[in-house]
């Protein structure tokens, strides 16, 4: 069962994730590991400590001959030792290798599953964190797998010396057993000390990154509101918890080197004084406890490596918790469903309909129709529910109680893929994607797009009348969220692009809220033509964007107050936004 360790920082809150291990290997579930470099890791790790094991034996045997040592002994001493050292770098590579594949897929698969995963599971953990994720967290995928590698290298390894140290005597070996119960204790109280350290220091990196994230982005609101010295004075709270959580780590570490160095001790007292003590019974060479020693060494080598191991792995699954727990979440799945039509359009009914992103709901038994081939203008109060309920219509959430119909039929008994084909959104703020201001018109578009479709689109949106001022034309580089160009003219991109989907129903979402006057104009004439032929919904509180709607719906709480033709809304309410509608209308004046 997952459990979760919270905290706050500033106004954040970051959550550290534990998972089973059943549960984090989980993750790997699917993906083509690099097993032939992982064998060939521990196959060169194996021959290295063959290797060594000869090396020790030529120590003992050196001191022994009292300097006489044979040439071809010798030669054989140095190119073992070349060989011990060519084993090494191999599986190094070999293991370096390994782990930036496995890190390179894991980051393919999440990256999938961000892409795949219902919008809702980003509603409490939002975009900036899942940045950590990708960059950081997935890092820790090959340091879990060569760990297990590493350790399963160590236990053969280990086995092989001890096997060397009783052949040369056995009481003595049984002395320097009790080197191993010591080694564990120390390890396994460090790797779950590293554990529970490591998994802080990741949530404390993951709150730090998603404020960084979130911040740079929204740098020119921080400085015309003059909230410079409140996010300096944030940001410190951050870093001073990141702070604290990498002394701990440093403390950690300071406890690693401690335990190292008690081994350290052990492993030169031991074999001394015990060996000390069967030289002088004539039982053992000085040569034999030369090379006690040496394999004691690589012994006391393989559990510190065993004990960094652990502690490593510990750290890993701390890390990778937070991936394990993502790849939990819920999925949409696109394809699932019938095929909308191509050609035709239906009646959109909404019955009963309940929806909230928390427990809360924003829209109570929401009713209303969107009739086919009309404009529906759907007005009311800033946090009415006007965009929630197109969040509800692109599917991007599901409701939680009551229907939606298209024609006589629910729409979840379509795909995913065809009902989004139908329908375009042009939302708030007008999001564009780094690139080209010819990628960003064609976002999304399936076909191939010709030159003088291109142009025709841009000139009936009028984004055609700034790209032909540009040296670079449609091929101009659009930055991160389209920082480069005004609203307007973002606007005017984004209403390109839904010219370009061809999709039967529309969706604007105050579709000219970042327009000059001259520009609306402009682009109200554009969307005359776009919204030719086809069902639009339009959310606005100017008057010239709703002028030509065959229905209205009054939102008001979530709830629909009423709806129906412009000229009987007036005549049913004299609520403010349809006193602003009569201006322009006049079917009903009300004084």
């Amino acid at each position: 069962m997952k459990r979760i360790s919270k905290n706050v920082v500033g106004d954040r809150r970051y959550t550290a994730d534990r998972v089973s291990l059943r549960e984090c290997l989980g993750i790997f579930k699917n993906m083509k590991l690099p097993w032939g470099l992982m064998v060939a890791g521990i196959l060169m790790s194996l021959l290295a400590s063959y290797a060594t094991l000869q090396v020790s034996s030529f120590s003992g045997a050196a001191v022994d001959s009292s300097g006489a040592i044979p040439m071809q002994e010798m030669v054989i001493y140095i190119l073992t030792s070349l060989f011990v050292v060519l084993c090494t770098g191999g599986m190094m590579w070999t293991s370096t290798l390994a782990g930036e594949k496995i890190n390179y897929k894991l980051r393919q698969k999440l990256w999938h599953k961000i892409i795949v995963a219902k919008q809702s599971s980003y509603d409490l953990d939002g975009g900036e964190s899942m940045v950590s994720r990708v960059t950081t967290d997935c890092d820790y995928a090959s340091k879990f797998y060569s760990t297990i590698v590493s350790i399963a290298g160590i236990v053969i390894s280990t086995t092989m010396y001890l096997v060397a140290m009783y052949q040369i005597n056995v009481k003595m070996a049984n002395y320097v057993l009790l080197f191993i119960p010591v080694s564990i204790l120390l390890g396994g109280g460090y790797a779950f000390l590293r554990f529970l350290v490591g998994r802080r220091v990741q949530a404390k990196l993951a709150a730090s990154t998603a404020y960084l994230v979130e911040r740079t982005k929204d740098l020119p609101l921080i400085k015309t509101c003059n909230a410079q010295q409140k996010e300096i004075e944030e940001g410190q709270k951050y870093f001073k918890e990141q702070y604290d959580a990498h002394l701990r780590m440093g403390f950690v570490t300071a406890v690693a080197t401690v335990i190292d160095s008690l081994l350290q001790m052990l492993s030169i007292a031991v074999p001394f004084l015990v060996g000390a003590y069967f030289v002088t019974q004539g039982v053992l060479t000085i040569g034999a406890i030369i090379t006690f020693n040496t394999l004691f060494g690589n012994v006391k080598n393989v559990f510190k490596n065993l004990i960094t191991y652990a502690g490593d792995f510990k750290e890993a699954n701390g890390a990778l918790a937070r991936i394990t727990c993502f790849f939990q979440a819920e999925e949409e799945c696109p394809e699932a469903g019938e095929a909308i039509p191509d050609a035709g359009q239906e009646t959109i009914s909404i019955q009963q309909v309940d929806f909230g992103y928390t427990d809360q709901l924003i829209l109570k038994k929401f009713s209303c129709q969107i009739p086919k081939n009309r404009i529906t203008a759907v007005v009311g109060t800033n946090g009415s529910g006007k965009s929630t309920l197109f969040k509800v219509l692109t599917r991007l959430y599901e409701p939680q109680g009551g229907r939606i119909l298209y024609g006589d039929k629910a729409c979840t008994d379509y795909s995913l893929h065809s009902w989004r084909k139908k329908v375009c959104l042009i939302a708030q703020g007008s999001p564009m994607m780094a690139g080209t201001i010819r990628e960003n018109i064609c976002y999304g578009r399936e076909e191939q797009v010709s030159e003088d479709e291109l142009v025709e689109v841009a000139k009936l949106s009028h984004v055609y009348d700034f790209v032909k001022e540009l040296p670079d034309g449609f091929d101009t580089v659009v930055t991160a969220g389209g920082g480069n160009f005004s609203g307007g003219q973002k606007q005017c991109i984004a209403i390109a692009r839904a010219m370009m989907s061809k999709s039967d129903y529309l969706l604007l979402d105050e579709a000219t809220s970042n327009l000059d006057v001259k520009r609306e104009k402009d682009v109200m004439e554009a969307l005359d033509r776009l919204m030719k032929d086809r069902t639009t919904v339009i959310i606005a509180h100017s008057i010239a964007t709703i002028k030509n709607a065959d229905h209205v719906i009054v939102v008001n709480k979530g709830k629909v107050e009423m709806e129906g033709v412009p000229s009987s809304i007036l005549e049913q309410t004299d609520n403010y936004l349809e006193k602003m509608m009569e201006r322009k209308w006049g079917d009903v004046v009300v004084e």
